[in-house]
C-alpha cells in the first residue's frame, strides 16, 4: 500500500463530515493507493479533496443519505461510513446502488474495513 506522503490540510479536514478515524489517518496521510491481502485486493483511500468531490458527484451519495464515500476499489465499488447504522458503520455499496439497502457492513472501524478487504470479504 502506497501512502500520501503529507496529510490534507486541516481546513480541507473541517469541511468534511469524517469518522475521526478516518480524519486521523487523512492527517498523517492524504490518501493511500495500492493492494490488500495474499489476494491483493485492489484498495484506494481517497484523498480529501476527492472525498468533498465524489460526494457532489455520485449517484450513490444522492439515494444513500448520509453516506460519506471514502474510497473504492479502483472498479464499481466504493468504501463508505453510513453513521446511520447501530452496528457495521463501515463497508462496501457499489456506485450504481439505489439505497442503503445494499450497503454491505464491513466492520466498525476504518481498521476493521480495511481487514475485511484483505480477507477478501
Amino acid at each position: 500500500m502506497q501512502l500520501a506522503p503529507e496529510g490534507a490540510p486541516a481546513e480541507q479536514l473541517d469541511r468534511l463530515p469524517l469518522p475521526t478515524d478516518v480524519r486521523a489517518f487523512l492527517e498523517k496521510h492524504d490518501g493511500a493507493r495500492g493492494t490488500v491481502g495474499q489476494r491483493k485486493r485492489p484498495l484506494v483511500l481517497w484523498s480529501a479533496e476527492q472525498i468533498a468531490r465524489e460526494a457532489d458527484e455520485q449517484e450513490v451519495t444522492r439515494a444513500t443519505p448520509g453516506l460519506l464515500l471514502f474510497g473504492s476499489d479502483g472498479g464499481a465499488e466504493g468504501y463508505g461510513y453510513l453513521p446511520r447504522l447501530q452496528r457495521g458503520k463501515y463497508g462496501r455499496i457499489s456506485f450504481m446502488a439505489a439505497g442503503a439497502h445494499e450497503f454491505e457492513s464491513l466492520g466498525d472501524s476504518l481498521e476493521e474495513l480495511v481487514k475485511a478487504i484483505a480477507e477478501g470479504r
